[in-house]
């Protein structure tokens, strides 16, 4: 990786800060395209260059991409909530700014391009663990943009291009750029504010990985030597897979103090276990933190004051994309114009 030159989109974002760090330690230089919408500022590291631009624009990236040994693309609107927001915005945000990024590498001559995806794709996965040839069943506008995504990268591929789709489990963690509205992280920020941990529902499923083991697959994906075959690969351990009242009550006990309060009523359709059999030996990175892990790193960091209000709008996608809307400050695509910070 030392020399090599990557672009990533949304490269200020909860994952895609730390994908950063994690190139820049491997010694390559990066592009960061991002819209600022996080309101993150970006880094000061001499390997990096930052791009505030709008990936809505499809030719934000052509200069860009001048020299470029591969893409990570993270720009998007993010969670059913924020996406919910403005659907019109959501699909040409998550869809077609990604059919523009395809676009793009293949005429740049970038071949890799890797897509952060999500389980959320699975929906329901009817008490089995959901493998990347499972049904796919959306139940909301994020990820049923995700899937038509990988359904233009999966058409798009040719013997020069060769997009590679990870589904990634639910993220939690500390990052630069950090997240209360992620289920571990909000769980664990009140169980040290509040004494609480609320559950909603309970007996739904989900998958979970940490951030910078997210960011450790991505990179592999992205250095790895493309196969000739579609790339998908769900991303996450076989062991992170729980039920919300199962994570709430590990939270509750990893704090110490906190009582489990449970809500019957769901709010939430979702229900999935998924299999990451295998992913590991072929992306060659192997995940190494826990949830209970992830729970002891935001406990601490909420404890020791680093985030002194975690209902502040910056932790918070639906609170970011709503201001971001509102602002009536946002370029149309064909308008929008590249701004480099460095």
């Amino acid at each position: 990786m030392t020399d090599n030159r990557y672009l990533v989109t949304g490269g200020l974002g909860y994952i895609g800060s730390v994908v950063v760090e994690e190139l820049v330690r491997g010694g390559a230089q990066v592009v960061v395209v991002d819209n600022g919408l996080s309101g993150a500022a970006p880094s000061l590291d001499p390997m990096v260059e930052t791009v505030i631009a709008d990936v809505r624009d499809p030719r934000c990236l052509d200069d860009l991409l001048l020299g470029v040994d591969g893409v990570i693309h993270l720009a998007g609107v993010v969670g059913d909530r924020a996406c919910d927001i403005d659907h019109e915005f959501t699909w040409d945000t998550n869809y077609l700014a990604t059919v523009y990024v395809a676009n793009a590498c293949k005429q740049a001559g970038v071949r890799r391009m890797v897509f952060a995806s999500t389980c959320s794709n699975y929906g329901w996965s009817y008490g089995q663990a959901a493998d990347v040839l499972s049904p796919l069943r959306p139940l909301s506008v994020y990820a049923e943009s995700k899937v038509r995504a990988e359904h233009h990268l999966l058409a798009a591929r040719d013997d020069n291009f060769a997009p590679c789709i990870l589904r990634l489990a639910t993220i939690f963690g500390v990052s630069p750029r950090m997240r209360f509205d992620l289920v571990v992280n909000v769980m664990t920020a009140h169980a040290v504010t509040r004494g609480q941990v609320l559950v909603n529902g309970g007996e739904q499923w989900r998958p979970f990985i940490h951030v910078r083991d997210a960011a450790g697959m991505m990179i592999s994906a992205l250095t790895a030597q493309p196969r000739d075959r579609p790339e998908i690969y769900n991303c996450g351990c076989d062991r992170e897979n729980y039920r919300l009242l199962d994570l709430g009550q590990l939270v509750a006990a990893e704090v110490g103090s906190a009582e489990v309060l449970v809500n019957p009523t769901l709010g939430d359709d979702r229900n999935y276990r998924v299999s990451f059999n295998g992913v590991s030996d072929t992306l060659g990175y192997e995940c190494t933190r826990s949830v209970a892990d992830g729970v002891l790193e935001v406990r601490d960091a909420v404890k020791t004051g680093r985030y002194p209000d975690i209902t502040a709008e910056i932790y918070d996608n639906y609170q970011l994309t709503r201001r971001f809307l509102a602002s009536r400050d946002i370029p149309a695509p064909r308008d929008a114009r590249a701004i480099c910070v460095r």
